[in-house]
């Protein structure tokens, strides 16, 4: 039995195609200011004693996070599906590249809904291996696995302001 390891690595290329879009202030906005966030949530863990702080966070965000990959998989149909959208904005080219090629108006979203939806879909699975398979690590290794799911929820959020706030201009720009 062979395994097809592009098979199931083709998110890989969403991930990619996502960082080729991004400008450096969108990076700070959706990277840094989540990672930023995070950080300080893991040092007022440490702070306050409290290790289960960032653990009530994570089991209080992860039905929302669900939540939000049905409706950005529904937002993505949709956008799919709209003939109008599709047809104001095919023609019309960006200056974002992905590996070289320059993407339409219309495409540039579909690049930012579907990482959006493996992200979410990342943050999900890795949520419920965690909580299928416990196992006892230290507080400090829990602590970092904890801020950077942290990090990932508050990236969600932040790239989804952005790309609704994108899809808002493109749809309304006449």
């Amino acid at each position: 039995m062979s395994i097809n390891f592009r098979m199931w690595s083709e998110y890989l290329y969403v991930i990619l195609a996502y960082f080729d879009v991004l400008k450096k202030n969108e990076k700070r906005f959706e990277l840094w200011i989540p990672a930023i966030i995070a950080i300080i949530s893991l040092i007022y863990t440490f702070i306050s004693g409290n290790d289960t702080i960032q653990l009530k966070f994570i089991k209080e965000v992860l039905p929302f996070v669900g939540t939000l990959l049905g409706f950005t998989l529904a937002a993505l149909t949709l956008l799919l599906s709209n003939n109008r959208i599709e047809e104001k904005t095919r023609n019309f080219a960006t200056e974002r590249k992905i590996r070289g090629n320059t993407i339409t108006i219309y495409e540039f979203p579909v690049v930012l809904y579907s990482y959006l939806i493996v992200c979410e879909t990342i943050l999900c699975i890795l949520y419920y291996l965690a909580s299928l398979f416990p196992i006892r690590v230290s507080e400090v290794t829990a602590g970092v696995c904890n801020t950077i799911f942290i990090g990932g929820v508050f990236h969600v959020l932040f790239v989804t302001l952005r790309t609704v706030s994108n899809l808002y201009h493109i749809t309304i720009r006449r």
